[in-house]
C-alpha cells in the first residue's frame, strides 16, 4: 500500500490536504475527509475510506530517506485523540529514531512492511536513547 499526504494550495490563505494510496491495481486519493479509490485496471472509482488508528501498530519499523541516507524509525506509540472532530477519530503517532540523526520538521516517505506512507512529522524530544517525532491526524 502507498500513502502520501501533502498539502496543495487551494487559495491564497487556505490549504487542502491530499493523500494518495496505492495497493495493487487500486489508487486512493484523499482530499480532506473523503477518499476516492481508483482501480487503475478498470478506471472505476470503487469506494470511500479514511486512514484510521487501526492502520498502524506499535512496534512497526519504517525507513525514511533523508540526505541520501536510509534512517530507521520505530513506531513507539499510537494514541487515539478522543475529542477529535475528525470522522473516525483522530490519532497521533510517536516515532523513535537514532540519537545521532535529528530530522527537521517535514514530510518524509516512510517505507515499511505495510507499504509506503508520506507522513508529516515534527521533532518533539530527544534523550540518550534517541530522537522522538510526532505525527498527528486530527
Amino acid at each position: 500500500m502507498r500513502r502520501s499526504g501533502d498539502s496543495a494550495s487551494a487559495g491564497a490563505n487556505s490549504r487542502k490536504s491530499v493523500e494518495r494510496f496505492s495497493l495493487g491495481n487500486c489508487e486512493e486519493t484523499k482530499a480532506g475527509s473523503a477518499i476516492r479509490t481508483l482501480n487503475r485496471s478498470s478506471g472505476q472509482i470503487e469506494g470511500n475510506g479514511m486512514a484510521s488508528v487501526s492502520d498502524f501498530e506499535q512496534g512497526q519499523t519504517f525507513t525514511v530517506e533523508a540526505g541520501g541516507r536510509q534512517i530507521p524509525l520505530e513506531l513507539s506509540a499510537v494514541k487515539p485523540i478522543a475529542a477529535s472532530p475528525r470522522p473516525g477519530g483522530g490519532f497521533s503517532l510517536l516515532f523513535k529514531g537514532p540519537r545521532e540523526i535529528a530530522l527537521p520538521q517535514a514530510t518524509y516517505l516512510f517505507t515499511g512492511e505495510s507499504g509506503s506512507h508520506e507522513i508529516f512529522i515534527v521533532p518533539v524530544a530527544a534523550d540518550a536513547t534517541g530522537q522522538l517525532y510526532e505525527a498527528v491526524f486530527n
